[in-house]
C-alpha cells in the first residue's frame, strides 16, 4: 500500500513539473537565433539539409538534424514547443533523481528539481531562458542521463535480453547524437566506457546503445559542413598551447568553476563534513579538510569580489581584469583536480562519480582550441556533470540530519525559486504583448523602445536588437483571429 501511495505521489510530482515548464515555456519571449530558424533562412536550410556554401548561414550549417528541425517545429507552433520544453526537462530532471536516489527517493527527487532553478546565471540566460539554447543542450543531456539510469537501475539478470530495452536505448544514443557535437563525441565515449565496466555481464541494451551512438555519430558528422572551409569565427580553433591557455583564463574556467559558486561552495562543505565523518588516515583526513576550506574561502572571496562587475547581455563580467582571471584559471584548475581526488578517498564505491568526473573532463577537452567561444552553452553539459557530482557530496553529508527537516529546508527555496522564475516570465510576457504593437517595430524601421519589466529573466537580457518583427507581426495577426 505504501509503495502504491508512493508511485501515485511520483507520478504526480512530475507531472506537475511538466505542466510547470510547459506554462513556462507558453510565456517565453523568443530570441536571436530562435527568428533566424523561424525565417526563410531556417527553411531554406531545412530544404537542403542543413548545409550550404553561403557564408550568410554562418555556423547554422551543421549535422544538427533533430535540434535545427525541432527548432523550427518550436517556433511555428506554440503547443508543440511546449510539449518539447516540458518533456525534455521533465525528463532530465527524472533521470538525475533517478541517478541520485539511494534508500531516500524525496530528497534526491527536490535536489533534482532544484537543479533548473539553482542554475548559474550564464545558463539560466542561455538555456532555460532560451529555446535556441534549451533545444541544442538539454535533450541531448537528458536522453544521455536517461540511458545512465536504465544502466544503474535496470541492469538485472531479467533485463538481460529485454527487446524493449534494447529498442529504448537503441532510440536514445540515435537521437541524442544529434544535436550538438560535443554531445555525439561524449554519448559514444559514455557508450564504451559502459560496455567495458559490465565486459562479460554486458545486457543486449549496451551494445544497441552502442549501435545508436555510432550511427547518430556517422550522421551527424556526414553533414558536408564539416569539411568545407566556413569563415565563422564560431567554427575556427588553434593549436597554439599560449593561445588554448588564454582562451581558458578568459571564458572557460569561469563557466565550469567561478560562476557556478553553489556547486563549487557546495562541494567544498560536504568535504569538508564528510572527511570529519569518515574513518580516514590522519595525514588524508588534514588534507581534505585544509584544501576544500581554502578553496571554500576563496569561492567565497571571489563572489564577493565579482560582485563589483556589471555583466553582459549574455552574463559576462565586464571589465575583468586579467590580474584576477589568471589566477582564478589556476585555482579553479586546482579545484578541479583535487575534486577528482576527493572522489577517489571518499566516493571509491561509487563508479558513477568516476563516470561523472570523467564526462564532465571529456565534454570540456574539445571546446578548449575553439578561438571565441560564443557563449557558456557548450559548457552546459560540463556543469550538468558537475552536479550531479555536488548532489552525491551534499545528500551524503547531510545524510545524519532527519529526512523531514531537510525536506522542508529544501521545499522552501524550491517553491520560491519556481514561483519567481514564473511570475516574472508572465508579467514579461503580458508587457511584451502591449510593447510589440509598436508601430515603426512592427514596420521594421525602428527597434522596441522598452524592455520588459524583468530583462534579466529574458535571454541576453532582453537586448532590443534581438527581437525580429515579422514574428511579432504573424503573432498579433493569428491572436487577432
Amino acid at each position: 500500500m505504501r509503495t502504491n501511495k508512493s508511485k501515485i505521489l511520483t507520478s504526480f510530482t512530475f507531472m506537475c513539473i511538466f505542466i510547470y515548464f510547459a506554462i513556462y515555456r507558453y510565456y517565453m519571449i523568443p530570441v536571436g537565433d530562435d527568428y533566424f530558424w523561424y525565417g526563410e533562412k531556417g527553411t531554406y536550410l531545412l530544404q537542403h539539409g542543413f548545409f550550404s556554401t553561403n557564408a550568410i548561414y554562418g555556423g547554422s550549417v551543421n549535422g544538427r538534424y533533430l535540434a535545427n528541425f525541432i527548432e523550427i517545429i518550436m517556433m511555428h507552433r506554440r503547443p508543440i514547443a511546449m510539449f518539447f520544453y516540458a518533456f525534455f526537462w521533465t525528463l532530465l530532471i527524472w533521470a538525475i533523481w533517478q541517478l541520485l536516489k539511494n534508500h531516500r527517493t524525496v530528497l534526491p527527487l527536490i535536489v533534482a528539481m532544484l537543479f533548473p532553478m539553482t542554475m548559474a546565471a550564464p545558463f539560466l540566460n542561455n538555456i532555460l531562458f532560451w529555446n535556441n539554447g534549451f533545444i541544442v543542450y538539454v535533450p541531448p543531456m537528458a536522453l544521455l542521463l536517461a540511458y545512465l539510469a536504465i544502466c544503474r537501475n535496470w541492469n538485472d539478470d531479467k533485463y538481460k535480453y529485454s527487446r524493449t530495452l534494447a529498442l529504448i536505448t537503441f532510440i536514445l544514443g540515435l537521437s541524442g547524437g544529434l544535436f550538438v557535437e560535443n554531445s555525439t563525441i561524449l554519448q559514444v565515449i559514455l557508450a564504451v566506457i559502459v560496455v567495458v565496466y559490465f565486459r562479460g555481464k554486458t545486457r543486449i541494451f549496451h551494445w544497441t546503445y552502442l549501435a545508436g551512438t555510432i550511427f547518430s555519430f556517422l550522421i551527424m558528422f556526414s553533414n558536408r559542413s564539416y569539411y568545407i572551409q566556413n569563415k565563422s569565427g564560431y567554427r575556427r580553433t588553434t593549436t597554439d598551447p599560449v593561445q588554448i591557455w588564454g582562451i581558458f583564463t578568459k571564458y572557460i574556467h569561469l563557466w565550469l568553476t567561478t560562476y557556478n559558486w553553489l556547486v563549487t561552495i557546495t562541494i567544498c562543505a560536504s568535504i569538508v563534513i564528510l572527511s570529519i565523518r569518515h574513518k580516514l588516515p590522519t595525514i588524508l583526513k588534514i588534507f581534505e579538510i585544509a584544501l576544500s576550506s581554502i578553496f571554500l574561502i576563496y569561492f567565497i572571496g571571489a563572489q564577493i569580489y565579482l560582485s563589483h562587475f556589471e555583466t553582459d547581455p549574455t552574463e559576462m563580467y565586464i571589465g575583468l581584469p586579467e590580474k584576477f582571471s589568471t589566477p582564478d584559471a589556476i585555482v579553479g584548475l586546482a579545484f578541479l583536480l583535487f575534486l577528482g581526488v576527493s572522489i577517489f578517498i571518499l566516493f571509491q564505491n561509487e563508479p558513477l562519480m568516476y563516470v561523472y568526473y570523467i564526462l564532465a573532463a571529456m565534454s570540456v577537452i574539445p571546446l578548449l582550441p575553439i578561438e571565441s567561444p560564443v557563449s557558456c552553452r557548450p559548457e552546459f553539459l560540463t556543469y550538468v556533470f558537475l552536479f550531479m557530482i555536488a548532489a552525491n557530496f551534499f545528500i551524503e553529508a547531510v545524510s545524519a540530519i532527519p529526512q523531514k527537516v531537510l525536506i522542508g529546508l529544501l521545499v522552501i527555496p524550491l517553491v520560491i525559486l519556481a514561483s519567481n522564475f514564473q511570475v516574472k516570465s508572465y508579467q514579461n510576457s503580458i508587457a511584451n504583448d502591449q510593447r510589440i504593437k509598436y508601430v515603426d517595430f512592427l514596420n521594421g524601421t525602428k527597434q522596441l523602445k522598452t524592455q520588459v519589466p524583468y530583462p534579466d529573466y529574458v535571454a541576453f537580457k532582453d537586448s532590443l536588437i534581438q527581437q525580429d518583427p515579422t514574428y511579432w507581426e504573424n503573432y498579433l495577426n493569428h491572436t487577432k483571429k
